[in-house]
């Protein structure tokens, strides 16, 4: 498969979009993907959502100073690498806009690198800059976080609009993503409907309110070392399966583990161990069972009661 590069943008703030590039990201690195996070924004939120203090080289390094992207890559987590941000990108706008090829000047940055990687994440920041501008002109594929509320709908319609000016359509819209959503709120509820009437199947399901979410970037922490049985991981955790089927990915293949033989279940466990396989344990309903990056996730169809197990150790990520 050739790599993605996936463009996370909207251009109103505060709506998700370095969350998701984190947890997307970080999830597909779970599953063994090689995956590359960049950071298009002068927060430099990124390397502080991985617990990376003053990173040492940025992107402005790059498009400024003309080091290769290699020299200022940082391994983050197994798997998952990092180019990261500051304030100085503010500097690098002013430099770039005087360029003649600056629509093309994150393509040219990350062109020697990118083919190492099975996904490039771009995060950008909540306007239309000329970095933004140019990390829209590389991506392959574009995600929409949204909240919402009016304002942000509004913007999403600016938004497709100027995708369009750039790309020439809105056909790289690969997901919208209804994020921080509260189900218990009738107009949150009611927003939903109208954007699934607008855009059909691009939106997915909402990643609802977590303040486990929310907490995990002040730790430096994803959501899957944080609290990988939280709401919030197993909702990224399906975005990221979601991600996988639409682009034909799959995980790379693993030697299976040789497991020392157990010894037989005696005839009084073999009932109980079937009674968890098919009932819930609270209202003895029956129980569905899914794989989501990395998870097994157990839950009832009667009284909703889950549970989630991580199958890839959290080791892999310090």
């Amino acid at each position: 498969m050739p790599s993605r590069v996936i463009a996370v943008t909207n251009f109103k703030g505060g709506i998700g979009k370095t969350t998701t590039t984190v947890n997307v990201g970080s999830g597909f690195a779970l599953k063994g993907a090689r995956v590359l996070l960049v950071d298009v924004d002068p927060q430099g939120s990124l390397a502080i959502s991985l617990g990376i203090s003053q990173p040492r080289r940025t992107l402005y390094d790059v498009l400024v100073d003309g080091r290769s992207v290699e020299q200022c890559l940082i391994s983050a987590r197994p798997g998952l690498d990092l180019l990261a941000a500051d304030d100085t990108l503010l500097v690098a706008q002013q430099e770039l806009a005087r360029r003649h090829d600056w629509a093309r000047a994150i393509e040219l940055a990350l062109r020697p690198v990118v083919r190492s990687y099975d996904f490039v994440f771009l995060d950008c920041s909540a306007s239309l800059t000329v970095l933004n501008a140019s990390a829209l002109s590389c991506a392959s594929d574009i995600i929409v976080p949204t909240a919402l509320e009016h304002l942000a709908l509004q913007g999403l319609e600016q938004l497709c609009r100027n995708i369009t000016r750039i790309k020439g359509t809105i056909g790289s819209i690969r997901m919208i993503i209804p994020t921080m959503v509260d189900t218990r709120q009738r107009q949150a509820n009611e927003l939903l409907e109208s954007l699934k009437q607008r855009f059909g199947s691009l939106v997915t399901e909402p990643v609802r309110v977590n303040v486990r979410l929310s907490e995990a970037p002040a730790y430096g922490k994803t959501i899957y070392e944080y609290d990988p049985r939280s709401r919030g991981a197993i909702e990224y955790a399906a975005l990221v399966e979601r991600l996988s089927d639409l682009f034909g990915w799959t995980p790379p293949a693993v030697p299976p583990v040789q497991q020392p033989a157990s010894p037989p279940a005696t005839q009084q466990e073999a009932p109980a161990a079937a009674s968890l396989d098919q009932n819930c344990p609270h209202c003895g309903g029956p129980v569905e069972r899914m794989t989501l990056a990395g998870y097994k996730v157990v839950f009832c169809v009667k009284c909703k009661w889950k549970t989630s197990q991580l199958i890839t150790p959290l080791s892999r990520m310090p």
